[in-house]
């Protein structure tokens, strides 16, 4: 906005002075170059008044197409971390673990019924009995469980994609963007639990593109927005695996 109100003003300014010029030293026969000369002039501040004001908006037009490509990455981290960990009890240490682990393992297919059972031994401490039906007495809820099969975590996650070997970058247009991981644990009530944490440089991530207006970007403070400098999923401190992303990115949580 400071650019487009100083471009403004030296447009008047400068236009103000040139017909003043004008009026002074133009003759019949010179007017017609310099009626020529003010357009030019005129058309060249209004193409920079144009540009400021688009700068902006071309601006977060493309940061909105990085932002997507990169939460999406996060996004397949986050699910594939998450299988890990149902199978294995805690967070695959590097990529490459975790794509061996993608393209290898299984989930187990099991189905849950609930159903109410007697208490055999709550009866027998009262003495009490059950009829033929097994009605009356004391009963108690049970988790019946059966297994289905197997399924490939591969074809569960990312049917006919391979893009989880590529976890480890983000690609943006003609570079790439590393993406770091780091996992641990953390103990909450003498007991341990994984965590992990996954992040992403905004300045890489935006590489290329206006440095005023990064500087801005880096220095926002929205819930509608990436705040900080790094696109962020998880917390080494804490057991968490939400993302400083806000609903607008991404779009396969």
């Amino acid at each position: 906005m400071l650019k487009l109100a100083i471009f403004f003003v030296l447009l008047i300014v400068v236009i103000f002075a040139l017909v003043k010029i004008f009026d002074k030293i133009a003759t019949p026969k010179n007017r017609m170059f310099f009626s020529i000369l003010l357009w030019i002039v005129s058309g060249v501040f209004g193409y920079l008044i144009y540009s400021s004001v688009m700068a902006p908006i071309k601006f977060d037009e493309e940061k909105a197409i990085r932002y997507e490509t990169a939460v999406n990455k996060m996004q397949d981290i986050k699910k594939s971390q998450m299988a890990y960990k149902s199978i294995k009890g805690n967070y695959a240490p590097s990529f490459d673990s975790l794509v061996k682990f993608i393209e290898t393992a299984q989930f187990e297919i099991i189905t849950r019924k609930d159903t109410s059972v007697p208490d055999v031994a709550r009866n027998a401490a009262f003495r009490i009995t059950t009829d033929a039906s097994g009605k009356g007495g004391y009963f108690k809820d049970e988790v019946i469980t059966k297994s289905l099969g197997f399924k490939s975590v591969k074809d569960s996650l990312f049917k006919n994609s391979e893009r989880y070997k590529r976890m480890n970058v983000v690609k943006i247009d003609d570079f790439e963007v590393p993406v770091s991981m780091q996992t641990s644990s953390i103990i909450v009530k003498d007991k341990a639990f994984p965590t992990m944490k996954v992040e992403i440089d905004k300045n890489a991530i935006l590489k290329g593109m206006d440095e005023d207006l990064l500087e801005q970007e880096k220095k926002k403070v929205s819930i509608d927005e990436i705040n900080g400098d790094k696109i962020v999923l998880g917390s080494l401190e804490d057991v968490t695996l939400t993302g400083n992303w806000p609903k607008k990115y991404g779009s396969n949580d």
